[in-house]
């Protein structure tokens, strides 16, 4: 499992790390291109609002407004993205792996049933009944996967505990590691986000005190643009790790009571299977001693 995670970690920081070296030149260039748009685009509007308010003749309070109105509108998720400096782009990576493997975790475990709520009782009372009232319950409840694990343990063992145990532990391997698949990652980005995120936040306040360190006068204009890249990227970096973390621990709770569950029964099987097993040596014992009496 560690190694499994620390390998996970290896590809996804090599993957944020060309993330991030081209989230750089194309934040540069964005940086250069922006202000020429967005001057452009403020030009535009504010001709047509004066255009508007010479046709109509508003006063300075609708200009006011109007001006307001069109500050609110040029924030966009676009914007605040690039605002969010180049680590924004290791984010989205993160995010959208992240992502990725919900779904396709959701798409798993809503395919493949694992067990049934009363399936534990069910083969409880079955087992009142002997051991092969279980294997007819196992063989007629095959769209469980618990069934498939107990029911190829049971073939292999030819009624020996320690085959079937031997058995059970093989399939269970095979079918947790099915499910298991994909969540180390989950967990890489779960971690990964938040420090990112983290980097984000301290490249922003670089840039904050970089800027009053160069400036003559100190006004929050100044410091605004560090700080709110420092803000934008801790907070995409929790709303990514957020969720990655309470569907990590959502899938893993599943297959851990799954695992958990698959433990307890075949320990009631096993247990059958020993009490068979020991009751046959009994009566072979019982059949020497007469014999030898005889």
């Amino acid at each position: 499992m560690f190694k499994r995670l620390n390998k996970n970690f290896t590809y996804l920081t090599f993957i944020l790390a060309i993330a991030l070296y081209l989230g750089f030149h194309i934040h540069k260039d964005l940086l250069i291109a922006q202000p020429n748009k967005e001057k452009k685009e403020i030009t535009q509007e504010m001709q047509k609002t004066n255009e508007e308010n010479q046709e109509i003749n508003t006063n300075s309070n609708e200009q006011t407004s109007e001006k307001s109105k069109l500050e609110k509108s040029m924030i966009t998720i676009w914007s605040l993205f690039v605002a969010g400096g180049p680590f924004m782009w290791p984010l989205l990576v993160i995010s959208i792996i992240g992502m990725a493997i919900i779904f396709e975790r959701l798409f798993y475990f809503w395919f493949h049933h694992f067990t049934s709520k009363s399936y534990e009782i069910n083969i409880l009372d079955r087992l009142n009944n002997g051991i092969d009232s279980v294997v007819e319950y196992i063989n007629n409840n095959r769209k469980y996967l618990i069934s498939k694990i107990l029911g190829e343990g049971l073939e292999v063992s030819n009624q020996d505990p320690d085959n079937f145990i031997k058995g059970v532990e093989r399939e269970a391997m095979i079918y947790l590691t099915q499910a298991e698949r994909g969540l180390s990652i989950l967990a890489a980005v779960s971690t990964i986000a938040p420090l990112v995120g983290f980097l984000g936040t301290v490249s922003g306040m670089i840039n904050a005190f970089d800027a009053i360190a160069n400036a003559d006068t100190v006004n929050a204009k100044i410091v605004a643009s560090g700080i709110k890249e420092a803000l934008i990227t801790t907070a995409t970096g929790l709303i990514v790790a957020v969720p990655a973390m309470a569907m990590f621990q959502f899938f893993q709770n599943k297959v851990n009571g799954f695992s958990s569950e698959i433990e307890t029964i075949a320990n009631h099987i096993y247990k059958e299977l020993l009490r068979i097993k020991s009751k046959g040596n009994n009566q072979e014992i019982t059949s020497d001693q007469t014999s030898v009496v005889r």
